[in-house]
């Protein structure tokens, strides 16, 4: 639902992220005696292993652990089309050894990647819902521990040589990654929040919808309302709403919505003007202070239920 640029959340801005990310999962070694590296590991692999070879041999660890967010579709189709080829039963053992290498549950989340996003990022609310906070908070003196979890956008059981891909780790709420919510879902075909051309605020907005008996806005009750995210002009992001069951989990949060026609009624331009004449404080800083608004430019990550409270003021009119 929101924009997630990595850099503009980084708590050092000089640091070279990808870089240190994957020099980070090569630092985690395999086996303590012989000190294998995960660089390593893959190197052997690809050279013992032919179906590994057949399928990976155009590819550094390197271009699979940082490959770019918008060529994360291409490498995809061109993996999956080398294994369409091979047997049945070679699949099976080379998704074993795939798994094994870019091996995330029980190697490099709690031991590294967690722990480098905790450090490097501070996150402030989930990118796919912009409901709940997803913040680091300080668990005793000098140690931080977070509230995100990582989700795999393209999930790492159907591609599981996108595991460790960083810029296949979507920052988000427990409840977007849940199995109820998200869960396996293929979400190949779905523009990615780290994409370029992820354009969700732009083209999809919350529209209100009042009671038939509601007129001017004088609405007695939460109940006579409903809010629904509409697509402008295609059907880009139908899927993307349907799998976060956006629509269904906002309609929770019709009170928000409420309580800002209600400060409409109860604040409208003539009183606002008063209020200015009153305390010498400019009309649009009032204006902000009482409905919460949302500056034009400004990072819709940083507040939960942002996005919401933009859309609705200006279907009330109020920016």
């Amino acid at each position: 639902m929101t924009n997630l640029n990595y850099e503009n959340h980084l708590k050092d801005k000089n640091l070279d992220i990808k870089k240190e990310y994957l020099a980070s999962l090569n630092k985690s070694k395999f086996d303590s005696k012989n000190g294998e590296s995960l660089e390593d590991r893959y190197k052997r692999y690809i050279k013992t292993t032919g179906t590994l070879k057949d399928v990976f041999k155009d590819y550094s660890l390197e271009d699979i652990v940082l490959v770019k967010t918008d060529s994360l579709k291409d490498i995809v189709a061109d993996i999956e089309y080398k294994i369409s080829k091979i047997t049945e039963k070679k699949k099976k053992n080379l998704y074993q050894k795939v798994k094994d290498l870019f091996k995330y549950e029980n190697k490099f989340q709690g031991d590294v990647i967690t722990p480098f996003f905790t450090d490097n990022f501070n996150f402030r609310t989930c990118f796919y819902c912009n409901k709940d906070f997803i913040t680091n908070f300080e668990k005793q003196k000098g140690v931080y521990t977070s509230t995100f979890q990582l989700d795999h956008f393209y999930d790492k059981g159907t591609y599981p040589y996108l595991a460790l891909s960083f810029c296949n780790l979507i920052p988000s709420c427990a409840t977007c990654n849940s199995r109820k919510v998200k869960g396996s879902v293929n979400m190949i075909n779905t523009i990615t929040p780290n994409s370029e051309d992820f354009k969700f605020h732009e083209k999809v907005k919350f529209k209100l919808y009042l009671d038939k008996n509601c007129k001017d806005l004088h609405v007695k009750d939460k109940d006579d309302i409903d809010i629904s995210l509409k697509e402008q002009f295609s059907k880009e992001y139908k899927k993307y709403i349907e799998v976060f069951k956006l629509n269904e989990r906002y309609k929770a949060h019709k009170d928000i919505v409420y309580e800002m026609i209600e400060k409409a009624e109860l604040y409208p331009d003539s009183r606002l003007k008063e209020l200015q004449d009153i305390t010498g404080i400019p009309y649009q800083q009032i204006k902000k202070d009482i409905f919460n608004l949302i500056e034009e430019d400004e990072d819709l990550s940083k507040k939960p239920f942002s996005k919401l409270i933009k859309d609705i003021s200006e279907e009330l009119g109020l920016v």
